[in-house]
């Protein structure tokens, strides 16, 4: 009966509710998920994240005196150290975060990669209704089906689909979203979205799948690998930024410009002629626009033939 009826809250998408860190500019920049961590070191899986009137997503956790979650960008081992006190957050009050050495309120100097600090930021919670009525973005198609379909969606936070997944200004750049007018960000594709288009290539997918069947995925995946051969093809799109044309990419650990790989130190096998190896042959243009040094390991396949391996994530009902 317990799981019974934590399930059936759960599927009531109506009292879900949506949390996001957010900039003070009004840019979300982490979408909140089950897994997310809160500054009394628990998940938001782990606190009452069903509590849609009171907006308290308390800890449940035995002896925790979270009495909200409150996001920490921290993965793993991970730290954020207060920059009043010099201590980890995990040595302040969970309940008001204030320091354990001279009572002030914990501060970070943590740069998110929209550019603004901890203490910039804050956890917001809001209904379905208010997130429509600012116009921020809203679940996917697959994620729509499935709350229609009576399955779990409440603890699911602000993860919209699989684009969710990246930063707020990764979703900007990539076209995804609208910058706020207080960002004043020039938003244009500089090349360095592909992760985030294949992202919601996974989202288009998944959404023709589950809701028209597995035929319509498979369609809805060739089209994707179309669009992408055509790009890639006819040169369109923006170029991409200079520090990925000849001369200017760097290595995957980044630190310098990347090198051509070195010619291989074994020695010849006997009676074979020797080769010169002071100068070694110019590498050949990448197809794409891309220089002869972007590194392909960050770049993905620049063709587009690998766009999505494998087909569509299940069929009809997600199977």
């Amino acid at each position: 009966p317990v799981y019974a009826e934590l399930r059936r809250r759960a599927a009531d998408a109506s009292k879900r509710l949506y949390v996001y860190w957010r900039n003070a500019a009004g840019l979300d920049c982490k979408a909140i998920g089950p897994q997310s961590k809160c500054f009394c070191e628990h998940r938001y899986n782990e606190h009452d994240w069903c509590a849609f009137d009171s907006r308290r997503v308390r800890c449940k956790m035995p002896r925790c005196g979270c009495t909200c979650f409150s996001y920490v960008p921290v993965r793993g081992s991970q730290d954020v150290k207060c920059s009043s006190c010099r201590r980890s957050y995990t040595e302040h009050n969970v309940s008001d975060h204030s320091c354990p050495k001279n009572g002030t309120k914990f501060a970070s100097s943590y740069t998110c990669s929209c550019s603004a600090t901890y203490n910039e930021h804050a956890t917001v919670l809001e209904s379905r209704v208010e997130r429509e009525a600012a116009g921020r973005p809203v679940d996917r198609g697959w994620l729509e089906q499935a709350s229609r379909e009576g399955l779990p969606v409440c603890h699911m936070g602000g993860i919209l689909g699989f684009a969710s997944l990246a930063d707020g200004v990764d979703r900007v750049y990539a076209g995804l979203e609208d910058a706020p007018a207080s960002m004043g960000m020039a938003v244009a594709d500089q090349g360095a979205s592909r992760m985030v288009q294949r992202l919601r290539t996974e989202d288009n997918v998944s959404t023709a799948s589950v809701v028209h069947g597995r035929a319509a995925g498979f369609q809805a995946l060739a089209d994707s690998r179309a669009a992408r051969s055509s790009e890639s093809g006819s040169g369109g799109g923006a170029p991409p930024p200079p520090a990925l044309m000849a001369g200017g990419a760097r290595g995957s650990h980044g630190g310098g410009p990347a090198r051509p790989l070195p010619s291989s130190s074994l020695p010849p096998a006997r009676g074979a002629p020797r080769t010169s190896t002071s100068s070694p042959p110019a590498p050949a243009p990448l197809p794409g626009g891309f220089g002869p040094r972007a590194n392909v390991h960050t770049l993905g396949d620049p063709t587009g033939e690998a766009d999505v391996a494998g087909g569509p994530p299940g069929g009809g009902g997600g199977g």
